[in-house]
């Protein structure tokens, strides 16, 4: 009796073709999940924060499920994604390199932003929920904790470590990061998401766990959510303070960032080897998910 793993549609070793089966599933549910919400939120007449607060659970919903399918189709159980026994030094670095990637390259992707305006872009409208006061709470739970523990068991868990093994841990990170900023479809976090989304896979990968990335994902999220709610933020989207607070902020930030992303690199942990073949394998099987969300950015990128 054949079980998942076993179909016909996937050979035992195809690796690169499950991890980009996945994330086609996590993409088109989320389609799905998006268009019931509008449903549902115009049905019910929601309007403002209820509103925003529902489109927000779409993403974990239909993650949850492509995990689910992930867990089966990879042969990744749960305990082998996010094992409870990793070093606390991971800990540390994701805490060291969230500081670095909010107070260093966060300003250096907003020249990019700048320079997108500059050729006519027009970033869409926040589709978030207030953050004052206890709204702050509220976004906490489910802006930044629901996308950290879902996301990264999608990304940095069934697409990285289902990936890896046919791919090779080093193109499965770079894999798992261009995914995972395209599933956003926000043209201006584009060069941000997908240096989180390396920083993330390497740490995932050195740790041999999910648990410390999900720490970052959420540090990065909640900070964001508790700078923004306390009226922090200033009118480039950065922590207004000032300028040569600025300076040493920066500087220490670059600092920590580059002793991270050190650590890790040199880190004694390998990761797995893999085939070049499979690479195309998991863009053939993800490409269904890639067209979808390379649309959507595109749309995005002309305000359409």
């Amino acid at each position: 009796m054949y079980n998942v793993c076993m179909s016909p549609l996937f050979g035992q070793d195809a690796h690169g073709a499950k991890a980009g089966a996945v994330y086609s599933a996590a993409v088109c549910l989320f389609v799905v999940a998006s268009l019931i919400c509008q449903l549902i939120v115009s049905w019910a007449g929601l309007r403002g924060d209820a509103a925003a607060y529902a489109g927000c659970l779409c993403s974990p919903v239909a993650i949850a499920v492509a995990a689910a399918l992930g867990s089966k189709l990879c042969a990744l159980p749960l305990r082998s994604v996010a094992p409870l026994s990793c070093s606390p030094k991971y800990y540390l670095i994701a805490a060291l390199a969230v500081f670095g990637l909010l107070f260093a390259l966060s300003p250096l992707n907003g020249l990019f932003v700048e320079l997108l305006r500059l050729c006519g872009y027009k970033p869409a409208q926040t589709s978030l929920p207030s953050f004052k006061g206890w709204g702050m709470a509220g976004g906490i739970a489910v802006v930044a904790l629901l996308p950290a523990v879902f996301e990264e068991l999608l990304f940095r868990g069934y697409v990285l470590r289902g990936a890896a093994p046919g791919t090779g841990g080093m193109v499965a990170i770079f894999l798992s990061a261009f995914v995972f900023a395209l599933y956003h479809g926000s043209p201006e976090q584009t060069i941000y998401q997908f240096a989180c989304g390396c920083l993330f896979a390497l740490l995932a990968l050195r740790s041999g766990s999910v648990l410390p990335s999900v720490l970052a994902h959420f540090l990065n999220n909640a900070a964001i959510i508790v700078f923004d709610g306390l009226s922090l933020l200033d009118a480039a989207g950065n922590v207004a303070m000032p300028q040569a607070a600025r300076i040493a902020v920066t500087v220490a930030a670059a600092l920590s960032l580059a002793g991270a992303t050190a650590w890790l690199v040199l880190d004694k942990k390998t990761v797995p080897r893999g085939e070049r073949r499979q690479v195309a394998d998991f863009f053939l099987w993800g490409g269904a998910g890639i067209g979808i969300m390379a649309l959507v950015w595109v749309l995005n990128l002309f305000s359409l």
